[in-house]
């Protein structure tokens, strides 16, 4: 008899933070450029096949995956959330999550990854916090096991704390107001001591 793996992160749309020590450790680790898509790097690196993806792109998907069998009727609901919220945001929301901004997406056979890029002033600091957010959204329990397998190797060949607790006090007014806004699995919480 084959015994079924229990996933860490479950097989629903998760959230994780990374900050900017994390995303600098990503580049070396990775020969990411500055001109280089840092998903694209990742995953030539581990062989993982992916179709890259602009807004527009990662808009669209979005918009029209929810219908599709590939995806439970539960992720289908938080994929609308998602594109209203990330892609057509409306007054309210949109002062939550100004200061958030789409950086790059990929769709494989299994699991849709979206990076976005929020910043949190600091008192007395000119420069603002850095936080950079990765949505995963299994489309099967085996892209759920290939999505949490490929954070695993990241985290682990990356060699590096993604997200230190001072960068996490200091992003816990925006991670707050984002949890709120779009209350994704992750969105309050690091996901990554779970991995």
């Amino acid at each position: 008899m084959k015994i079924k793996r229990w996933y860490t992160l479950g097989c629903q749309p998760y959230v994780l933070y990374y900050g900017n020590n994390f995303f600098n450790r990503l580049r070396k680790v990775y020969g990411i450029g500055m001109l280089d898509r840092p998903l694209l790097k990742i995953f030539e690196r581990y062989g993982e096949n992916a179709n890259f993806l602009n807004r527009e792109q990662a808009a669209g998907l979005l918009n029209s995956v929810k219908g599709q069998g590939s995806v439970t009727v539960s992720n289908a609901q938080i994929m609308k959330n998602l594109f209203e919220a990330l892609f057509l945001p409306t007054a309210l929301i949109y002062s939550y999550l100004k200061k958030l901004s789409f950086s790059e997406a990929a769709e494989t056979d299994g699991f849709i990854i979206m990076e976005f890029m929020g910043s949190q002033s600091r008192p007395m600091k000119i420069t603002p916090r850095i936080v950079y957010m990765w949505f995963i959204i299994p489309k099967s329990e085996e892209g759920c096991k290939r999505s949490e397998d490929l954070m695993k190797k990241i985290k682990q060949d990356t060699g590096a704390v993604p997200i230190s607790q001072e960068e996490w006090e200091e992003l816990k007014p925006l991670i707050e107001k984002f949890s709120k806004v779009l209350p994704v699995y992750g969105s309050g919480e690091n996901l990554w001591e779970k991995i």
